[in-house]
């Protein structure tokens, strides 16, 4: 400020007016007095600028150290729990050492594949969570360097070791980093023995993942020894002493540990599903004892033509036909989690038999749980031994004898479904086999058997009456809701039936066939050239695809038609019918049922497209195409089309309603993507354009209500007392309960007819339906009253005159 006043008084001194020579020279004087005060006020402006930026730039730098500093200590906080880390790596090892057990450690005379198989899928759970939590160690690692990082390069900036020359800016600079050095100390120390902790428990992750993966390796090894050895001896034969002894009790013990295990990964892994299919239980049961109440309502004295097993055993029946349907949501569960599953299901069953099938098959379902019990608890001993080599004889021999004494006996005929016998005739088969198996030394083949066997037999039955009592829960339902209930989301089962699809025997069938098959280890072989074959990638042109790619793209969208045909198929038509006995607010989803049909196929089909790996773009090349041959050639399909969206918006008309088109009346029953199909009075389907129902004029005698008004015309001879006449037909018309108080009817005097005093009845009805029968029966009754009361109601008659000339 002193040099720019200094400056501007030379300026001003310059200014004045010359008064001599002397005063020329003192001009020269101050011009060059005025260049070096200019000179040195910009060096000093330059100098004091660079130095106010350098402090500037300094105070950012130490702004954002302690905003760094802030984050770390944020993120220290929030970080891994080392405690639970430990806990969990302790865990895993604990886990990994019980797999070792009877592997490779206290290996025995050769391995069982039931031990190989449990122990195999632990560790790849072990391997999979452990790789999770190397990744999130991983994670944390990269963001503490990087706040390391971050912090040394702020602290090393050059600008903070640039000092200014007045000795008081300097010891301001110095208080400040001192200040922000105390701050930035403790947490680059923090993160310091964070790096470090963390390098200490990835390699604790490393080692221990790779003596899971050595473990696995020896496994995979076994496994495929023992299934390209399948029918081989493995064992000594039943009545040689064993080359190796282990007491059954420590087998069993490891045993239960690695089973525990597995349902622990497992249950985990699926707890949506398992919360996903208890939720199902729920909602069939609560379906179950709505049907018990219903039928409790409407048959207080338990019809036994109406009366069945679900509406006895609402909560047994449930049990039953969710586990046997919906255990097929889990993939590759383990046979300790399907065990428990088949063993509720075959009590529920048990439930269900009593007193309702003879005392001879009650016990053989009780003796065959039993047998299936003992050889599912057999099958989770995972290590071979003399003493379950005999256990198991023991149980294939009693399964072989009483399955024999029951195809022989005279009981057959009390059986409820005789499709029992073949699976009985299985079992038989299976379990001699087993037997003789065990005898000979090939222990792994003859377990798979005796298990598979008793399964096959326990899940055969169950499937069969889980068929039967779908059929009978719909057989009830139709029964007792004739009518959509919203308690029931207007579900018609008038439109279910009372049958169970063809198509729910074959997927029962299949999946019997699955659960049989998973109990023998040795045709993984098979499957597993059979998936390599449908999982190899093939190319065509700049497309990779594979079998299993075009099965889920065929099955996402064969599942997506499906729920579109069910949405259609289940939606109810009729008018709920509330507790005075009229016909309530009518509830239809076939207003919307196009738009919903839309959304999911499109759905299905943007699903499918995804999944099966197909470029998004290709499909939008596809729809440009389709977009081209609509404009030049599908005009009418695309117009039926937008009809069809325009009905479902606008409501024109709806599923159920009654219209006049043609001169004709119909029903409409389902508006189609081109096309919507009304049911004539006649019976016949009429197939009608949507374009046509926009475009030509429809009649909607039900849009808002079944109300009609009604016109009838009778004629009472010129004799006749008139208003007592329209005083009978009033009473007429009040008396039928199905014609409406309001608007009220009336009677009026039309014309003075050739014959007849014409009068008209004029009156609303209920539901347009009973139009006919109404109309029907007032012509009975009017003729009877009349008639009844000498009314004449002439008939037309012309007099003819003769004139003879």
């Amino acid at each position: 400020m002193k040099n720019l006043l200094s400056v501007f008084f030379l300026l001003w001194s310059c200014t004045l007016p010359a008064q001599s020579d002397t005063s020329t020279l003192q001009k020269q004087d101050a011009v060059t007095a005025l260049k070096k005060i200019g000179i040195k006020a910009s060096v000093e402006s330059v100098k004091k600028l660079t130095e106010e930026r350098i402090t500037s730039k300094q105070r950012i730098t130490l702004d954002h150290m302690r905003t760094v500093n802030q984050q770390a200590k944020i993120f220290l906080k929030r970080g891994i729990d080392t405690l639970s880390f430990n806990k969990f790596l302790a865990s895993a090892k604990y886990s990994l050492e019980t797999v070792k057990d009877g592997i490779l450690i206290n290996k025995g005379t050769n391995q069982t594949q039931r031990n190989l198989d449990v122990s195999a899928a632990i560790l790849n759970e072990l391997s999979t969570r452990i790789a999770a939590k190397k990744l999130l160690l991983q994670t944390y690692a990269a963001k503490v360097t990087a706040l390391n990082l971050l912090i040394d390069s702020l602290s090393s900036d050059p600008s903070l070791f640039t000092f200014p020359e007045d000795s008081a800016d300097v010891i301001k600079h110095a208080k400040r980093m001192i200040v922000t050095a105390m701050e930035v100390s403790p947490i680059d120390s923090a993160l310091d023995k964070a790096t470090t902790l963390i390098e200490e428990q990835e390699l604790k992750t490393d080692l221990l993942l790779f003596d899971i993966n050595s473990t696995r390796e020896d496994i995979d090894i076994y496994s495929n020894h023992l299934a390209s050895q399948s029918l081989e001896k493995e064992f000594p034969y039943i009545w040689q002493a064993p080359t190796y002894s282990r007491p059954l009790p420590d087998i069993a013990r490891f045993s239960i540990a690695k089973e525990m295990i597995l349902l622990r990964f497992y249950a985990e892994d699926h707890l949506i599903w398992i919360l996903f299919m208890l939720l199902l239980l729920s909602g069939a049961w609560y379906f179950c004892k709505s049907l018990k109440k219903q039928l409790q309502a409407a048959a207080p004295a338990a019809d036994p033509e109406v009366r069945n097993l679900v509406s006895i055993h609402p909560l047994a029946v449930s049990i039953v036909i969710t586990f046997s349907v919906f255990q097929f949501l889990f993939a590759a569960p383990p046979f300790i989690f399907s065990f428990f599953l088949w063993l509720a299901t075959a009590i529920s069953l048990y439930i269900i038999f009593k007193n309702h099938i003879s005392t001879y098959w009650r016990r053989f379902w009780l003796f065959t749980t039993l047998l299936f019990i003992l050889a599912g608890i057999d099958n989770m001993i995972l290590q071979a031994s003399r003493p379950e080599r005999y256990y198991m004889l023991l149980i294939a021999v009693t399964g072989s004898i009483y399955m024999t004494i029951v195809l022989i006996t005279k009981k057959k005929a009390e059986l409820k479904e005789k499709k029992i016998l073949y699976f009985i005739s299985i079992v038989l088969l299976f379990e001699v086999s087993s037997t003789l198996l065990n005898l000979f030394g090939r222990f792994n083949m003859a377990k798979s058997l005796m298990v598979a066997g008793y399964v096959s037999l326990i899940m055969g039955i169950v499937f069969l009456w889980t068929i039967r009592l779908i059929d009978e829960g719909l057989t009830l339902a139709s029964s007792v809701y004739k009518q959509p209930s919203r308690r029931l989301f207007y579900l018609n089962f008038n439109r279910v039936g009372k049958q169970t699809p063809v198509i729910f025997y074959i997927i029962l069938v299949v999946g019997w066939i699955l659960i049989v098959a998973r109990n023998f280890y040795h045709l993984r072989i098979y499957s597993a050239s059979v998936n390599n074959f449908v999982t190899m990638e093939r190319t065509i042109g700049d497309y990779k695809y594979s079998i299993t790619s075009l099965f889920v793209f065929v099955f996402v969208i064969f599942c997506s038609l499906l729920l579109s045909k069910l949405v259609s198929y289940f939606s109810a038509e009729h008018e709920p019918v509330n507790a005075t006995g009229t016909t309530g607010k009518r509830f239809s989803f076939g207003s919307w049922l196009l738009v919903i049909r839309i959304v999911i196929i499109t759905a299905g089909l943007l699903i499918a497209c995804a999944a099966a790996g197909i470029p998004l773009d290709k499909f939008t090349i596809i729809i440009g195409a389709l977009s081209v041959g609509a404009g030049l050639g599908l005009q009418g399909l695309v117009n039926n089309l937008v009809s069809g969206l325009i009905i479902s918006f606008e409501k024109p008309l709806n599923v159920g309603d009654i219209i006049e088109i043609n001169g004709g009346f119909a029903t409409v029953k389902s508006i189609g993507f081109r096309s919507s199909v009304a049911r004539s009075v006649d019976g016949a389907n009429l197939v009608i354009p949507n374009g046509d129902l926009l475009s030509r004029q429809v009649t909607n005698w039900t849009m808002n209500n079944h109300f009609r008004r009604c016109h009838l015309a009778v004629g009472v001879s010129y004799d006749t007392d008139i208003e007592h006449a329209k005083i009978l037909l009033l009473e007429i018309l009040k008396a039928d309960e199905r014609i409406l108080n309001y608007p009220a009817p009336d009677v009026f005097f039309q014309a003075f007819g050739d014959s007849a005093i014409e009068i008209e009845l004029i009156y609303w009805i209920r539901d347009i339906k009973e139009f006919l029968a109404v109309k029907s029966d007032l012509i009975a009754k009017i003729f009877t009253v009349f008639k009844k009361e000498n009314i004449t109601i002439p008939f037309p008659q012309q007099d003819l005159h003769i004139k003879r000339t």
